[in-house]
C-alpha cells in the first residue's frame, strides 16, 4: 500500500514539473524571439522587468559637475571646464566654453586647483569660433561671439577639481568646477548617445508638449540603440513628464542652460551645447548626435554589431570625424498613435534652407582632435539606406507635394520600422 501512494505521489510529482517546464519554456520562446528583433535590453523593457536596474546600471555620470553660466568677468561668461590629460607627456588642457562681448580683450589669467590644495598657474590660450550666420546681439546691440579658452600646464599635481579664472582689470577670482575626461578603453565606451536640445522646445507645435510624446521620444531612441541621454534645457521637463519617464525606466542627465543674455542666437545655441555635448562624450561615446525632441533617428537595424551604418562608420579614417545624415519633414495626422505611424513628408521644406540645420552624428574623440572650429571638420553623407532622420512637423502646408516615405524603402528596412513601432505601442499603450 505504501508504495503505491509513493509512486502516485511521484506521478503528481512529475506532472506538476512537466507543466511548470512547458510554462516556463513558453515563457523563454517569447522573451528570445523578442531579442532576435530587439536585442536583450529592449526585451527587457518589454516585459517590463525592474526598471530601476537600467535606471541605475549606466557606469557613466554625464551630469556631474553641473554645467551653468558663469561670470568671469566684464563681458564674458563660462557655461562648462573640462580637464583633458596628455596623453604622451606630463600635464593637460583645461577647456572652457565661453560667450564673450566681441571687442571685449580676453585680460584672464588662469590656474588648476587640484585635490591636494596644490595650485598650477597654467597658460592661457583661447579661440574665437565665429558662426556663419551671425552672432549673438544683446539687446543694447553689442555683439556677442563664442570662445574656447584654453588653460595649459606642463606638470601633473594629481587630481585637478577646478579652473580658476582671474579677471586682470579687477583681481577677481572665478572658481569653475573640471569635469575630468577619464580615459576608457574602446570596449568599455557606449555605441551611441544622444544630446537632446530643449532650448526651444517650446516653440513647437503643442503636440510635442504632452509628456506621452516626451516619452515617446526617449523610449523610440532607446528601442533602436541609443543608450544614454543628455537634455539641455531641464526647465523643459515638468516633475509629471519626469516621473513618467522614470516609471518606464528612462535614464536621462538632466542639465540647465541658463544663457546669461535676454537674446541669443538660435545657431550659436547649437555650437555651444554641441561644443559641451561632444566634450562630455569624449572617450564616453563612439558616437553621438545633438537632435531635437521632433527628430527621430531611424537605423535600418538595432544599432548594435550587425548594423550597418556602424559597419560603415568603423571603416571611414579618423580624419572623418562628422556623418551627414539625410532627413524629410514629415507632417502630423492627430489620429496616429505614434509618430512613426505618419507615412507622408512635405518636399516643399528643403532641407538645404539656412532655416533647417543638417542632422549631423558624430566621433566625438575624433572630432575634439580637430583644431576647433566646425569649419575645418571632414564631413560624409550617409545613405538613406543605412539611416535616415525623420522631423516631425505640423499640418502639411499643401497636399500637391506629398510623398509616402515607405515606398523607397527597402522591404526589411520597412519591417524593422514596423517592428520598432509595434513595440513603442506596447510599451506606451500597455
Amino acid at each position: 500500500m505504501g508504495s503505491q501512494l509513493a509512486l502516485v505521489l511521484l506521478s503528481v510529482t512529475c506532472v506538476v514539473i512537466l507543466l511548470v517546464y512547458k510554462s516556463e519554456n513558453n515563457r523563454l520562446k517569447y522573451v528570445l524571439e523578442v531579442v532576435n528583433i530587439f536585442g536583450r535590453n529592449d526585451a527587457a523593457s518589454l516585459i517590463r522587468i525592474d526598471n530601476s536596474t537600467r535606471l541605475h546600471s549606466s557606469p557613466y555620470d554625464f551630469d556631474s559637475p553641473l554645467p551653468a553660466w558663469q561670470r568671469l568677468g566684464d563681458g564674458f561668461y563660462v557655461y562648462s571646464s573640462f580637464w583633458q590629460k596628455n596623453e604622451l607627456a606630463a600635464g593637460g588642457t583645461v577647456i572652457s566654453i565661453a560667450v564673450g562681448l566681441e571687442h571685449a580683450a580676453v585680460n584672464f589669467k588662469c590656474q588648476i586647483q587640484h585635490g591636494t590644495g596644490d595650485v598650477a598657474t597654467g597658460k592661457l590660450h583661447f579661440v574665437r569660433l565665429d558662426h556663419p550666420t551671425g552672432s549673438i546681439k544683446a539687446p543694447n546691440s553689442e555683439v556677442f561671439v563664442v570662445y574656447k579658452l584654453l588653460c595649459k600646464v606642463a606638470r601633473d599635481f594629481g587630481q585637478p577639481t577646478e579652473v580658476i579664472y582671474t579677471d586682470t582689470a579687477q583681481s577677481i577670482k572665478r572658481y569653475v568646477p573640471l569635469r575630468v575626461l577619464e580615459s576608457r578603453s574602446v570596449q568599455q565606451k557606449m555605441t551611441m548617445t544622444a544630446c537632446v536640445d530643449m532650448t526651444d522646445y517650446l516653440e513647437l507645435e503643442e503636440e510635442f508638449h504632452m509628456p506621452s510624446a516626451v516619452l515617446q521620444y526617449f523610449l523610440h531612441h532607446q528601442i533602436v540603440g541609443v543608450e544614454d541621454f543628455i537634455v539641455y534645457n531641464s526647465n523643459a521637463l515638468n516633475g509629471a513628464t519626469a516621473s513618467l519617464l522614470y516609471s518606464h525606466g528612462i535614464k536621462i542627465n538632466l542639465l540647465p542652460y541658463n544663457f546669461p543674455f535676454d537674446l541669443a542666437d538660435r545657431h550659436q545655441n547649437r555650437l555651444l551645447i554641441e561644443m559641451d555635448c561632444l566634450m562630455r562624450n569624449y572617450n564616453a561615446a563612439k558616437l553621438t548626435y545633438i537632435g531635437a525632441i521632433n527628430e527621430y533617428l531611424y537605423p535600418s537595424s538595432r544599432l548594435r554589431v550587425n548594423n550597418q551604418f556602424l559597419k560603415y562608420a568603423w571603416k571611414v579614417s579618423s580624419d572623418v570625424s562628422r556623418f551627414s545624415i539625410a532627413s524629410r519633414s514629415v507632417c502630423i495626422d492627430k489620429r496616429k498613435k505614434i509618430f512613426s505611424d505618419n507615412l507622408l513628408y512635405d518636399v516643399d521644406v528643403a532641407m538645404t534652407s539656412p532655416t533647417e540645420r543638417p542632422f549631423q552624428v558624430y566621433k566625438p574623440q575624433d572630432y575634439n582632435r580637430t583644431a576647433g572650429t566646425p569649419d575645418f571638420v571632414k564631413t560624409l553623407d550617409v545613405d538613406r539606406s543605412l539611416l535616415f532622420v525623420h522631423r516631425y512637423r505640423g499640418k502639411c502646408s499643401s497636399k500637391t507635394n506629398l510623398h509616402d516615405w515607405t515606398v523607397s524603402l527597402q522591404p526589411d528596412f520597412l519591417q524593422y520600422v514596423t517592428d520598432v513601432g509595434r513595440e513603442l505601442n506596447k510599451l506606451i499603450f500597455r
